[in-house]
């Protein structure tokens, strides 16, 4: 911190003579010691405050002490009114505020940062500083960018940037110009994280900021890309009533919507549309429709992993680590057998 003086003119009084020059003129001056930080136009806030009485002739400075304590303390206030103080010190009233601003909007991002790590949901953002992670980065391999592309229960699997950034920044311009839109932005291989995982990770650091887009969006720029409904000029069965159960599914408006979503993702199901058969098991293991039942989640997922279904295999095998009776062999063994081509996180 630095210290700089602002001086003020007053006016001119009569009152006293002068010892070296005999002059009755007196020019009466305020001076604000003021202190700084880097750049001195613009005060930060007032050290000291004292009136200065000068000879108009000579300059020498006279004995304030002179003059009765009530003309003094009136000189003063024509001096220093408040007006002038806080246009003084009006810039610095201004950076505080905008201080203020961005302390409390950084506030803010800390609480939703918090509110979505409790409860996590697709296509959320995570901003992860990968050296918490990872033991076997380079020195310029610190920050990476995550993305819930599917949760089954209490699990989330993410999948992260193939990129790695030196500073936060980076991965902030790839969400504000738009390259987490690429379609080899994100690495194909997924982590599977519990809740209470991804809760320890924020709560340790490794994931500092947590965005989930409105509409699709963040920041004003289009960040998902919207999911298209299953739409086919050949009839397939049951295509038509999982969408009507998407339709459902998010239409919060209705009192009843998950219930009437299950219906219709039950009739899709048994009519041996794999879609319907993982919206269906999703619905058996979040239980958002009233009955939560892993066994028969299990048994949807296979049937549309018998199609040749990638996700539902997926989400078969992180279900099955959720009930005592499932072994990932003899799942393994029923696909082998019916002669589905699908491949195994390592």
């Amino acid at each position: 911190m630095e210290y700089s003086e602002s001086i003020i003119q007053g006016s001119v009084i009569d009152e006293l003579t002068c010892p070296d020059c005999g002059s009755n003129h007196h020019q009466v001056k305020g001076v604000i010691k003021y202190a700084f930080f880097f750049i001195e136009s613009i005060p930060f806030y007032p050290v000291e405050k004292n009136t200065i009485i000068q000879c108009q002739q000579c300059w020498a400075k006279a004995d304030v002490n002179t003059l009765p304590q009530q003309r003094l303390k009136e000189l003063s206030k024509n001096l220093f009114p408040a007006w002038r103080l806080i246009s003084k010190f009006l810039g610095t009233l201004l950076t505080l505020m905008l201080l203020a601003y961005f302390v409390q909007g950084e506030f803010e991002k800390q609480q939703w940062s918090d509110q979505f790590i409790e409860n996590p949901a697709v296509n959320d953002f995570y901003h992860v500083d990968f050296r918490y992670l990872s033991d076997e980065l380079r020195p310029t391999e610190k920050y990476r960018i995550g993305k819930v592309v599917d949760i089954t229960g209490d699990i989330a699997t993410v999948v992260y940037s193939r990129l790695f950034y030196n500073m936060q920044r980076g991965a902030d311009e790839s969400i504000r110009v738009g390259h987490v839109t690429h379609f080899s932005f994100f690495s194909r291989k997924a982590y599977h994280y519990s809740f209470t995982e991804l809760q320890r990770m924020r709560a340790q650091g490794a994931i500092y900021r947590v965005e989930r887009p409105v509409k699709n969006r963040l920041r004003g720029k289009p960040v998902v890309t919207a999911k298209k409904r299953f739409l086919s000029s050949t009839y397939f069965p049951g295509a038509r009533q999982n969408n009507s159960g998407l339709a459902f599914a998010e239409a919060g408006y209705i009192t009843d919507h998950y219930q009437r979503a299950f219906e219709k993702f039950k009739v899709s199901a048994q009519r041996g549309h794999k879609l319907g058969q993982v919206n269906l098991a999703e619905l058996y293991i979040t239980a958002k429709h009233g009955e939560r039942d892993l066994n028969k989640a299990l048994f949807w997922l296979q049937e549309a992993a018998l199609q040749d279904h990638q996700p539902a295999i997926d989400k078969y095998l992180i279900v099955c680590q959720q009930v005592a009776e499932c072994t990932k062999s003899d799942f393994l063994k029923v696909l082998s057998n019916a002669g589905v081509n699908f491949h195994l996180e390592k």
